[in-house]
């Protein structure tokens, strides 16, 4: 019975995460999550109350696993460039398991910029933030780097590693025609960490 009930938890979650992605929190129903994980709508509100329960949960889960690495190789010690090369690494790793992602931080942002904030500061990423653009001034004042604001260079970081993931219904259209766009995405973790360290080597 136990693990019947975890089948249809998963089965839940996966049809939420099908419908918020196409429609986002505000355009999904409950009945259209319940037809697509092939249970009726009572049962989806024994398991989630609420639309905002469910959702809450999907992303809360997501943006977990996808911060907390990040927060960790922002704090660690390692070498500026490698470092630059973990954190492509790790974005494009986790864009690629949680593609809905993005949609639903930008969603966030737009509705509730609160939660997002308060799930950053749970997960320590101001330690590890504080850490690294100290890291870079110091490379910047011993000559390693070009002068650059540290904090443009997380952006430019953080921009480059999600916007293709957040238009890839359009550049696949507009700019990929044909390709595989999977293995289009897989490929840049390094193309633009070699982007982002050539940019700021002297």
């Amino acid at each position: 019975m136990a693990t019947k009930s975890l089948e249809t938890q998963e089965d839940i979650l996966k049809a939420a995460r099908s419908i918020f992605i196409q429609k986002g929190l505000a355009g999904s129903r409950m009945q259209e999550i319940a037809d697509k994980a092939g249970i009726n709508k009572a049962l989806l509100h024994y398991y989630y109350k609420t639309k905002e329960k469910l959702f809450e949960q999907i992303f809360k889960e997501a943006f977990v696993k996808m911060m907390r690495p990040l927060s960790v190789f922002l704090s660690d010690d390692s070498e500026l460039f490698q470092k630059i090369r973990n954190i492509c690494h790790h974005y494009n790793k986790s864009l690629i398991e949680f593609p809905f992602l993005p949609n639903f931080i930008m969603n966030e942002i737009n509705t509730d910029p609160s939660r997002i904030i308060k799930m950053i500061m749970d997960e320590g990423m101001q330690n590890g933030r504080d850490r690294t653009m100290a890291q870079i001034k110091e490379a910047v004042d011993s000559g390693k780097i070009r002068p650059i604001d540290p904090r443009e260079l997380i952006l430019n970081i953080i921009s480059l590693s999600i916007f293709p993931f957040i238009s890839q219904p359009v550049i696949s259209k507009f700019l990929y025609s044909g390709d595989d766009m999977n293995k289009v995405l897989k490929s840049r973790a390094d193309g633009v960490a070699d982007f982002v360290i050539q940019s700021i080597k002297i």
